[in-house]
């Protein structure tokens, strides 16, 4: 198996080119190297508003599934269907996000990143662990019975797993006030694995005490966690005021009102990495589809278990898009938070704006933010239609 990118001899694509220097659109074609590196970006003389929208590609550090696969099946052929999937959206970057589950389950997982084949052009470019060591009464979708108290040698063991890994460990959620956090999220850090905050009811201090051992961002940010309260800040309210933490956000309009993500942007729009949550059942009818080892209820708007639980999305980033410039937020705004935030985060120097210098991971989309086509490093990983 290999990744299927569309090999051409183009090094040059046209249309309205967001400018990360200005944050505008404007007509130009941008020329790259044989390396995927852009060299030129070429202004033209034309008003004309009928050229296609080119973006930066999408960064999406945290989704669990696409087209009918699961990350926790943990084989080629689905994480390459969730690569293609993603890819249609616009994905140049992402993060195959794992569920809590059982060892066995996560031992498969770490085989299939360390054998997985390497290819210059494939979007998926690490592994989110999301659990399993998160506080039981904040679960959200992750199964109760796989959640584990932590054991630094068992994650000690889970990092050495990932030394040579073609799918690198980039980042773990781990709970604040689940024992032993600090001290794992301390060994972490020093390891360069990023670590959110998240499936917690942790109080202020604990919060505080996790960003001093190093913490640098919470997961989906007031999902999973207990709520912001005036005299009880929590989590929720450490994040929105502490310039250490990267916030994501989900922008479906379900797992937040519109009216709380523009709160969230008011007072932290540097430090937004939206993500999508996205599972199995993106681009799929609705019916019922796997999240790790939960069966889930999919409807056409969001994605449930039995007793009413979100249990991840089927959001993808041109629809977190589409709905955020009809809630009003400026394309700046926007592709900050879907490209250079997650960029600058995870460390991915080249990635994220369209600048001399930086690799043409690119999205071609029409005037109605449909995407047409993506290119990962000057290659085409889902050709133009449309």
């Amino acid at each position: 198996m290999m990744f299927r990118s569309h090999n051409s001899q183009q090094r040059s694509i046209t249309g309205r080119v967001y400018l990360s220097t200005t944050g505008n659109l404007v007509p130009a074609q941008i020329h790259w190297d044989h390396h995927g590196r852009i060299e030129q970006i070429q202004r033209l003389d034309t008003r004309t508003k009928d050229l296609p929208i080119i973006l930066p590609g999408f960064i999406d550090e945290h989704v669990h599934g696409a087209n009918g696969h699961d990350v926790m099946e943990a084989s080629w052929e689905s994480w390459q269907a969730i690569s293609e999937a993603l890819a249609r959206h616009g994905v140049t970057s992402f993060l195959a996000t794992t569920i809590t589950a059982p060892w066995d389950d996560l031992e498969r997982v770490m085989a299939c990143a360390n054998e997985f084949p390497q290819h210059p052009h494939h979007n998926l470019i690490g592994l989110h662990f999301e659990g399993p060591y998160i506080d039981p009464a904040y679960k959200g979708a992750q199964p109760q019975e796989a959640i584990r108290p932590i054991a630094i040698q068992e994650v000690q063991s889970i990092v050495d797993r990932f030394q040579s890994a073609t799918v690198p460990l980039r980042l773990m959620t781990i709970s604040p006030n689940v024992p032993l956090s600090g001290e794992v999220i301390s060994w972490l850090r020093q390891q360069g694995i990023h670590v959110n905050l998240g499936h917690s009811g942790a109080n202020r201090e604990q919060t505080l005490q996790a960003i001093a051992h190093g913490a640098d961002g919470i997961t989906h940010l007031f999902n999973a966690m207990k709520g912001l309260h005036h005299r009880d800040p929590g989590m929720v309210g450490v994040g929105l005021i502490t310039d250490e933490l990267w916030i994501e956000l989900i922008t479906d309009g379900i797992h937040i009102h519109p009216d709380i993500v523009r709160l969230v942007f008011h007072v932290a729009s540097s430090r937004i990495i939206l993500v999508t949550d996205g599972m199995s059942a993106i681009d799929c009818p609705p019916g019922k589809y796997h999240l790790g080892q939960w069966l889930v209820n999919v409807d056409e708007e969001a994605v449930r278990l039995d007793d009413g639980t979100l249990a991840g999305s089927i959001l993808t980033p041109d629809q977190s898009i589409r709905n955020l410039l009809q809630w009003g937020f400026s394309l700046r705004e926007i592709v900050h938070g879907w490209c250079e935030a997650p960029a600058i985060r995870l460390g991915l120097r080249g990635y994220g704006r369209i600048e001399k210098g930086y690799y043409a991971d690119l999205v071609q989309l029409n005037q109605d933010y449909q995407v047409m086509g993506t290119l990962k490093h000057g290659q085409w990983i889902s050709p133009p239609h449309g």
